[in-house]
């Protein structure tokens, strides 16, 4: 329990100039509403408006925004300017779908080999660092390694990735070397893979047993391999960027690792924050048991526990070899049995070679689930469009007139029709086209819902609500609007790996532009309103966190607990040690002050800008300085900048730019405490340095 200086007592303590305080949690009388001592409440859409009227004089850049916001209200419609129908043909996405094998070889003295690029989409390297069992991996190797990732890259195709000391991967024999001859390889190679992020799904663990498999080491026993294990996963969770998830060979592995009781195991719900969040399965015996050839002791408890944890970890394998004498049980490698599981699975890989009898029984036999679209269709076919995520476009509204300037509003219902999620981020960009073929892109977005990909969730639908400002000097005439989901907001055409939906519509996809199109509009004349407060924009914002720097004491992230406005509101919970998780914003400049937008990624992810904006409430402390609040950005009257009155500091200013201060003439910064506050950045508490950190 806090506790408040009360109005009453600190009318002789308002020390700031130009902005009105109140006592935390009095009411404050000019507003309409009322709350009991110690209440946390969450304005109203009216009684945010009361608020603004207080800031009247500030308030041109939201009247002006409703005032746009008019002209669009009659004109949102519903429209049918593509098929909202899936296609059945496969589409060629990154991260996902039937892979191609190949191997490479790093070797001493120059000796390096790799095999040529396949055709497929997805291809699974396996990289042989057998050589190296007692030496660490030299520069030549490492250079050799990079510039064939480079050619992967160039050729738009992603990978499976996995290193090995099992010689040419013939489960023959394997070099597995000492734990610190790892860690030091761990090192050397993610220096590369860090380089090529954007091309890698995932890293399947490897580096002990036959084929990288994580069982049947040639060097240490059954007893030593926990511990050896564990120390691999926590390799690679230490060298990888967070963006990259790893995977190891089966539940059993993974339950040692997290020290859980293994037939608890469907119990288990990982967070973001955690680092067992990033860990997932890879299963090279995929239906050809009834226990996948090992890989399962209990599959029932264990598949129900991958259907949380392969929501946002990337599993598949390799079809098992079926021979004579499996245990099969009710395990069947076909279409049919995988409508049932694969969706529980959420299997996004698979081999499209080797055991070609698996295979073949795909191609020849044709699918009759529960999905009456595919009906006749090759098995082979079916799983082939469904591994991993799969998007269709299933209804579009937009604003159909619009004026140069002004506001445009876009709903689109997207359903995952996939057996998986998309685990790797992505950001989406709205381009719009004209008849002669100029481009716009929709930089000023206002607020955008749904907007993470990462969530459009196997066999869910999502809307995803977009509303922005039109760039000015748009001509009369009729415009294409088209959706682009890549990595990097400013990544153009394929690269950056961008996303196409499965609608089957000819027209939806433009490869010029790496984006899916999805309706048409038109301008008709020029908003006279001139927003003054610059939005953040989808292709040029920067992306941070703060976190206190208070030592000794635990430091939190500067955050809320839920997306949505908080007259004041805390950083952490008081019976836990995490950070709440909307804890990532956005600026529009680093050098000068900006809105800070609250991002909807969630621990830390880069995510999206919301509607939901940082700015001063009408509380304070009892030294009279307000705590801070959350608001709608349209209303946000304040503006912050990093590194202003010190390296560390978090200056505060007014809406034009103008840096607060205090009646001494003091100026203001963020207070780093449980509900953050501002004080003078001359303060010499300690709670006024934080750390930023750029995404």
């Amino acid at each position: 329990m806090k506790f408040f200086t009360s109005i009453t007592t600190v009318v002789s303590l308002l020390l700031l100039k130009d902005i009105k305080v109140y006592g935390k949690p009095t009411p404050d009388t000019n507003l309409d509403y009322s709350f009991e001592l110690d209440d946390k409440v969450d304005l109203s859409t009216e009684n945010a408006l009361a608020q603004n009227q207080t800031y009247n004089s500030l308030n041109t850049s939201f009247n002006d925004v409703m005032k746009r916001d008019e002209l669009s209200n009659g004109n949102f419609q519903s429209i049918n300017d593509i098929s909202y129908v899936e296609s059945l043909s496969e589409v060629q996405n990154p991260y996902r779908g039937f892979y191609s094998q190949v191997v490479v070889y790093l070797r001493r003295n120059g000796k390096s080999e790799k095999h040529f690029i396949p055709k497929t989409n997805l291809i699974r390297v396996l990289v042989d660092i057998s050589d190296y069992q007692k030496h660490s991996i030299d520069e030549q190797a490492l250079t050799f390694l990079d510039k064939y990732l480079e050619q992967i890259k160039s050729n738009h195709k992603t990978i499976v990735i996995r290193f090995a000391y099992d010689p040419g991967f013939k489960g023959d024999v394997s070099k597995d070397p000492s734990s610190d001859n790892v860690r030091n390889h761990q090192k050397q190679v993610s220096r590369v893979l860090k380089k090529y992020d954007d091309i890698i799904a995932s890293v399947e663990c490897g580096l002990f047993g036959k084929w990288g498999e994580m069982h049947g080491s040639s060097v240490y026993s059954d007893n030593e391999k926990p511990k050896y294990l564990n120390k691999v996963i926590n390799n690679w969770l230490e060298f990888l960027p967070e963006s990259l998830t790893i995977s190891v060979r089966t539940p059993k592995i993974y339950s040692d690792w997290a020290n859980i009781d293994l037939s608890k195991i469907s119990s288990q719900i990982t967070k973001p924050n955690e680092k067992a969040y990033r860990v997932g399965i890879y299963n090279d015996g995929y239906l050809a048991s009834k226990s996948d050839l090992g890989t399962y002791k209990n599959r029932e408890q264990e598949v129900k526990w991958l259907k949380n944890q392969a929501k946002h970890t990337l599993f598949g394998g390799e079809f098992g070899g079926i021979y004579e004498g499996n245990d099969m049980g009710n395990v069947s490698p076909t279409a049919d049995y995988m409508d049932k599981e694969a969706f529980l699975t959420h299997t996004s890989y698979l081999n499209n070679g080797h055991y070609n009898v698996t295979i073949s029984n795909l191609k020849n036999k044709k699918y009759n689930g529960a999905d009456k679209r595919y009906k006749g269709i090759s098995g082979y076919n079916y799983i082939e469009n469904h591994l991993g995520y799969r998007y269709v476009v299933r209804g579009v509204r937009l604003t159909k007139s619009a004026k140069s300037n002004g506001i445009f509003r876009m709903e689109v219902d997207i359903e995952n029709v996939g057996y998986g999620n998309l685990v790797k981020p992505k950001s989406l960009s709205l381009l719009v086209i004209d008849n002669n073929n100029n481009r716009y892109d929709l930089s000023e977005i206002q607020s955008i819902e749904n907007g993470n990909p990462n969530n459009w969730n196997s066999k869910e639908k999502t809307t995803i609500k977009v509303k922005a400002i039109l760039p000015n000097g748009m001509k009369n005439g009729n415009y294409k609007v088209y959706l682009r989901i890549a990595s990097g907001t400013k990544s153009k055409g394929l690269n950056g790996f961008p996303i196409r939906f499965a609608n089957d519509d000819k027209n939806i996809w433009n490869e010029s532009l790496g984006a899916n199109y999805l309706g048409k509009f038109s301008i008709n004349g020029t908003s006279n309103n001139n927003n003054d407060e610059s939005e953040p924009t989808i292709s040029n914002y920067v992306t941070i966190k703060f976190k206190g720097t208070l030592d000794p004491t635990l430091n939190y992230y500067l955050g809320v607990k839920e997306l949505k406005n908080y007259e004041y509101f805390d950083i952490h919970d008081e019976n836990s040690n995490d950070s709440y998780k909307y804890r990532t914003w956005h600026l529009t400049s680093e050098t000068k002050p900006s809105l800070l937008y609250l991002s909807d990624g969630t621990y830390g992810n880069p995510g999206n800008p919301s509607s939901h904006c940082l700015d001063l409430g009408n509380h304070h402390s009892a030294n009279g300085y307000n705590f801070l609040s959350i608001v709608n950005c349209e209303n946000a009257k304040h503006k912050f900048m990093y590194g202003g009155s010190s390296s560390d500091s978090i200056d505060v200013y007014d809406i034009n730019g103008k840096h607060l201060t205090d009646n001494n003439n003091n100026k203001l910064c963020v207070y780093y405490s449980m509900t953050p506050r501002i004080d003078k950045c001359n303060n010499d508490s300690g709670k006024m340095k934080w750390k930023k950190s750029i995404l």
